[in-house]
Parts: structure tokens; C-alpha cells; sequence
């Protein structure tokens, strides 16, 4: 029970976290927007060879705002976009800046609930690693049953592996508190092979960040997997 209550307790934090600092969170990740589309252009080439064959359905967790990588994917007219944020306030901005396609969903990432196979592609870039560790193992399997044969995975987790770790003024945020976890690089590796995807992309991106006024490089394992 208790890891339950822990687990409710961090989407509540992440919650409010994210509403509290939703506008300075879309400037702060202004230099990541480059290796986000980078890897998303990598996806997008795969469905840009398929549409011929008609509408690819593709799934964003954690999409902010909808910049600059929802945009994207909402740009090309042969892809349906559905988009998920726990956000309220990161779900309204999205709303303001993407055509009305794109089916936007508020809430946690472990509540939704889609049909085996649905998925041409799934992107879940800086959100997964939210998650408590055990979580994002469930959500990776449920990913792998909503994806189509052959569809892709798109995300990034910490390169090293930790158990948690929370900042309850996360870039000046004063509501709830920001969590993260993470396997680890090795691991997350052996974890999707067991879950039965196929690894195209394993490498690692250091960020250069600034949190709080303190500059620091921040490693991540960066991976495109097929199933």
C-alpha cells in the first residue's frame, strides 16, 4: 500500500509542479528543441516512406506545451496525433498552439488505456523517467502491446541508474515538488530487449543545463526501439 500512496503522491507533486512553472519550463528547454527534433526526424523518415499506405497514428507522452515536437508531427497531414501531458496548464498552452487534430489528454500516463496495435510510433521524450522505476517498466510493456508490428519507440532516460531523486523548487517552482528516476543505461537496455523490442538507436546526449542559476551537463541515454 504504501508504495501506492508514494506513487500518487509523485503525480501530485509532478502535478503541480508542472502548472506552477509551465511558461519557464517552455523557455528553459529551448536548447534541447534541437535534439528532440533531430531524433523525431529519424521517426519521422520511417512514417514518411509508410504513407502511402494511409493515416499513421502516432502517441506523445508528455508533450508539454506542443513545442516544438507535437508542431511537428501535427504538421504532417497523413499523421493523427494523440497527446498526453499530466499538466492541466502544459495541456492548455498545447491547445493554443496546435491545430484541433490533435486529440490532447490530460493526466497520468499510466491511466490511459488503448487498443493492442493501435500505434504506428510512440514518443516520450524527458517524461517516462518521471515515473517511479517500477512504473516505467509497466508503461514500456504497455507501449510495446499498443504499438503495431514494426512500430516505433522514441525516448530518452537518465544514463545512470538511480532510485529517486526529487527538487521541490525545481527552476523556481513553490507548488509540489519534480521526482525522477532511472535504470540506468545498461539496464533500460536489457529491459527492452526482455520486453521484446529491437534496439535501432542507443547512445547517449549530454545536455547542457541551467537549474536554479547553476550550470551543469546532464547525460542521457537516448534510444529509438522497434518492435
Amino acid at each position: 500500500m504504501s508504495e501506492l500512496i508514494d506513487s500518487h503522491q509523485i503525480k501530485d507533486d509532478i502535478k503541480k509542479a508542472y502548472d506552477d512553472i509551465a511558461d519557464v519550463y517552455l523557455e528553459w528547454t529551448q536548447p534541447s528543441h534541437e535534439v528532440r527534433l533531430s531524433y523525431l526526424e529519424t521517426v519521422l523518415r520511417s512514417l514518411d516512406s509508410a504513407k502511402e499506405r494511409g493515416k499513421s497514428n502516432v502517441l506523445e507522452l508528455g508533450c508539454g506545451a506542443g513545442v516544438p515536437c507535437t508542431q511537428l508531427l501535427a504538421s504532417r497531414e497523413y499523421i493523427s496525433v494523440t497527446a498526453n501531458d499530466i499538466s492541466e496548464t502544459q495541456i492548455a498552452m498545447a491547445k493554443e498552439r496546435l491545430p484541433e487534430s490533435v486529440i490532447l489528454i490530460q493526466g497520468d500516463m499510466m491511466e490511459l488505456d488503448f487498443s493492442q496495435e493501435h500505434f504506428d510510433a510512440v514518443t516520450a521524450m524527458y517524461s517516462i523517467f518521471h515515473l517511479p522505476r517500477n512504473e516505467q517498466t509497466m508503461i514500456l510493456r504497455r507501449i510495446f502491446d499498443w504499438l503495431k508490428p514494426g512500430g516505433q519507440l522514441l525516448a530518452n532516460f537518465p544514463e545512470t541508474g538511480f532510485a529517486s531523486s526529487s527538487d521541490q523548487s525545481w527552476l523556481g517552482g513553490t507548488k509540489g515538488a519534480m521526482h525522477w528516476s532511472g535504470w540506468g543505461r545498461e539496464e533500460m537496455g536489457r529491459l527492452l530487449t526482455e520486453i521484446g523490442f529491437k534496439m535501432e538507436i542507443d547512445e547517449v546526449v549530454v545536455d547542457s543545463e541551467e537549474t536554479n542559476g547553476i550550470p551543469r551537463n546532464v547525460a542521457f541515454h537516448w534510444i529509438l526501439a522497434k518492435k
